[in-house]
């Protein structure tokens, strides 16, 4: 198995299941796969959700608009048709990964509903957050600002804004009015959001952090099982070991005493000898003498 295909069956799993399947893949991996995927962050609910929508098949048509439509803003063509179409389109998917998530076990609160839809929305107007989606491993839930894709106006949008500046001949006053109240409100929304992507990057960062803390410790629980398994081995070497030697040494004690026995038989049957001999000789000798 390699890096891609591990990631994306890890992708494809509830959030609940990630962490274990994570390490049963890694598993699976040579050390530097593994690391790479060990580092991958377990997606939201709604990422999830759209992940499992990709691979149920009903995004493609979605990111196929999002082309058109891209094009269509570009070139300043009607994109009404297509506005009504993103809408059907929209709707019919948040729906169904509704369906999806409640088949898993999973269901969709409100808010999580809305950050799918913000995310199938940020597919259509950007090509990167396409990217993304396709790539089916989201792991946060993806906003667009605006209508059109980065850097353009919906016409809307830009209708509007010609409306609000001050006619040709006008009074200088009405040229640097201060600001309406819609106006403020677009600029304390802007506020806002912003510091709400700045809190979900440092979530993103804290949560990253974590997913290479738990690596390093998962990695370190396995290094100290492992030892404990060896330490144990070696208990159990030791006490074999000293089984052994205390067996040896009763066999030891008794070869001694065996030892010592047989040498003091040896002893004294030489003795007998020596002393059987001497008799031989003397008696030969007297027989010597007799003769």
């Amino acid at each position: 198995m390699d890096f891609d295909t591990a990631a994306d069956r890890l992708y494809g799993v509830p959030p609940s299941e990630f962490t274990a399947t994570r390490k049963r893949l890694a598993g699976e991996l040579s050390r530097e796969d593994a690391r790479r995927l060990t580092a991958l962050r377990r997606p939201t609910v709604s990422a999830w959700a759209v992940n499992h929508l990709l691979r149920d098949g009903g995004v493609e048509s979605l990111l196929g608009l999002g082309e058109r439509m891209r094009e269509a803003w570009s070139s300043g063509g009607d994109v009404g048709e297509l506005e009504r179409e993103r809408g059907r389109l929209v709707d019919g998917l948040v729906r169904r990964a509704r369906e999806l998530a409640k088949e898993a076990d999973r269901p969709l609160n409100e808010a999580q509903s809305r950050e799918v839809e913000d995310t199938l929305q940020a597919a259509i107007a950007d090509p990167s957050a396409a990217e993304a989606v396709r790539a089916g491993r989201l792991e946060h839930p993806l906003s667009h600002t605006g209508f059109g894709p980065l850097g353009a106006v919906a016409p809307s949008v830009t209708h509007r804004r010609k409306k609000a500046e001050p006619k040709e001949g006008e009074p200088k006053e009405a040229r640097g009015k201060r600001p309406t109240r819609e106006e403020d409100s677009r600029v304390r929304a802007r506020r806002l959001a912003e510091e709400a992507r700045a809190a979900a990057e440092r979530a993103e960062e804290a949560e990253h952090s974590i997913a290479q803390w738990e690596s390093e410790r998962d990695a370190a629980r396995e290094a100290v099982a492992a030892a404990d398994r060896r330490l144990e081995e070696l208990r159990r070497q030791v006490k074999a070991a000293e089984a052994e030697r205390a067996e040896a040494g009763r066999h030891e004690q008794v070869a001694q005493r065996e030892y010592d026995r047989a040498a003091r038989t040896a002893e004294d049957a030489r003795r007998h000898a020596e002393e059987a001999d001497a008799r031989r000789r003397a008696g030969e000798a007297d027989a010597r003498r007799r003769a």
